[in-house]
């Protein structure tokens, strides 16, 4: 039996036509380039890449003009529909995470944008590094970021408002800034569209995401024969740091491998 889709699949079909101008600060350039550079680090030398929960294709576009054959996936048609409009050379399709089945073997895997925090449960998420690792190459490497306490205690506290062209895109956070490990933490955001002269339509989205403690990641990691490599803490400037902490950063980026059957990393 199918999984329900989770919350997360209908909350991104209407935040689709707005998702690019939400992200309109993110550098994913030099993110993307600290991530190939970690990658690197962990022996990473074919140029095959399966980007999980890509969006409109912002997490992706970047390795493609570093020369790697994309394979891309994410829940949200409307979202896979605009990632593929962007990149006719990158084989995109719908997918669900837990799911996902073996599309090939890939030297490296992103699973990028705190998509792993709208998986609600420990299950759900060694369902997805179960369908992840089966698509692993041997040497590949996994990287996925998770958000922090730090996050839930500060963006997810806070209201904010983003204006451009004919939209007003405003954030309100549901948290209270006291949250503990393991938690759920909702924000809402609304879309106002200018549709006329001075008229305004309004979509609403809810997100809901979890805190994964470091501790419930690894073992999840496990359950799905992966082990962490590396964690790392993001840096606003999308950088990574070598200390990662819970309060320090607010991502942490997980780099996974394949275990071998004597317990190490392959």
């Amino acid at each position: 039996m199918q999984p329900a889709p989770p919350p997360a699949a209908e909350t991104y079909e209407r935040l689709a036509p707005f998702y690019d101008e939400l992200t309109r600060e993110h550098n994913y350039e030099a993110w993307t380039s600290a991530l190939e550079r970690a990658a690197l680090r962990f022996g990473v030398s074919g140029r095959s890449l399966l980007d999980v929960a890509c969006g409109t294709g912002k997490s992706f576009l970047p390795f493609m003009r570093r020369g790697y054959a994309v394979t891309a996936c994410d829940l949200s048609v409307e979202m896979a529909a605009l990632a593929a409009a962007k990149a006719p050379g990158a084989n995109v399709f719908v997918a669900d995470v837990r799911t996902l089945e073996r599309v090939g073997s890939f030297d490296l895997i992103t699973w990028l944008d705190d998509s792993v925090n709208y998986l609600l449960d420990q299950g759900e998420l060694e369902a997805a590094l179960g369908s992840l690792a089966a698509n692993l190459a041997p040497d590949g490497v996994l990287v996925f970021d998770v958000n922090t306490l730090s996050t839930y205690r500060s963006t997810f506290a806070r209201d904010m408002t983003l204006e451009g062209p004919g939209l007003l895109l405003a954030w309100r956070g549901g948290c209270d800034g006291s949250e503990g490990p393991g938690c759920l933490a909702e924000l809402v955001v609304e879309a106002f569209s200018e549709v006329d002269p001075g008229v305004y339509e309004r979509v609403t989205t809810r997100h809901l995401q979890r805190h994964h403690p470091r501790s419930a990641v690894e073992a999840a990691l496990a359950a799905a024969g992966l082990a962490a490599v590396a964690v790392l803490g993001q840096l606003p400037d999308g950088s990574l740091d070598e200390q990662a902490g819970e309060l320090d950063h607010h991502k942490l980026v997980y780099l996974a491998q394949r275990v071998a059957k004597g317990g190490d990393p392959e």
